[in-house]
């Protein structure tokens, strides 16, 4: 896929269909700017038997960042995906790409802030994941519950001093 793209970017994507979008944010003192391009032209590097193994891919996307941050210059990353989203509109798939991100880096921080998931150093068979399961349970428990105006890590507090609360989380 990857040297299909670079083919098309190279040929400005010369009897292939696609589509293209760019978007450009300003936040934080940087500014990123992000071309999409995407196509539903799968068959041109695809064969039938790789074709069968991706059932329900209709779709495929490149995003080049390009990302300006002042004292520390300018830095571009391409990234490539794979969807199930049919046509061509890369609005549409530069949206669905960010929202995902948005999603997943929300969930982090609040994990890594409120239970330190980061500094975790479980490792031994599936401990980590088992133990990662189990934090994204009790943060929807302490999420779901409202009667404490507090944050997550208060929640949890409360939930270890007293167990009537704990018992109110686990029940809802």
């Amino acid at each position: 896929m990857k040297l299909f793209f670079q083919d098309c970017l190279a040929s400005g994507f010369k009897d292939v269909p696609y589509d293209y979008c760019e978007t450009v944010d300003g936040d934080h003192g940087r500014i990123e700017t992000r071309q999409v391009w995407v196509t539903d032209q799968l068959d041109d590097w695809l064969d039938a038997d790789q074709r069968r193994r991706w059932t329900g891919l209709k779709s495929v996307a490149v995003v080049q960042a390009t990302r300006e941050v002042p004292l520390q210059g300018v830095s571009t990353e391409r990234r490539y995906f794979i969807s199930s989203l049919s046509g061509v509109d890369a609005g549409r798939m530069g949206q669905a790409i960010r929202g995902h991100w948005a999603v997943e880096n929300k969930l982090h921080w609040v994990l890594d802030v409120s239970f330190d998931e980061d500094q975790a150093r479980n490792r031994k068979n599936h401990s980590s994941e088992n133990l990662s399961r189990i934090r994204r349970m009790a943060l929807n428990l302490l999420q779901r519950e409202k009667t404490k105006k507090r944050g997550i890590k208060g929640k949890r507090l409360n939930a270890a001093w007293d167990h009537d609360y704990l018992l109110k989380l686990l029940t809802g």
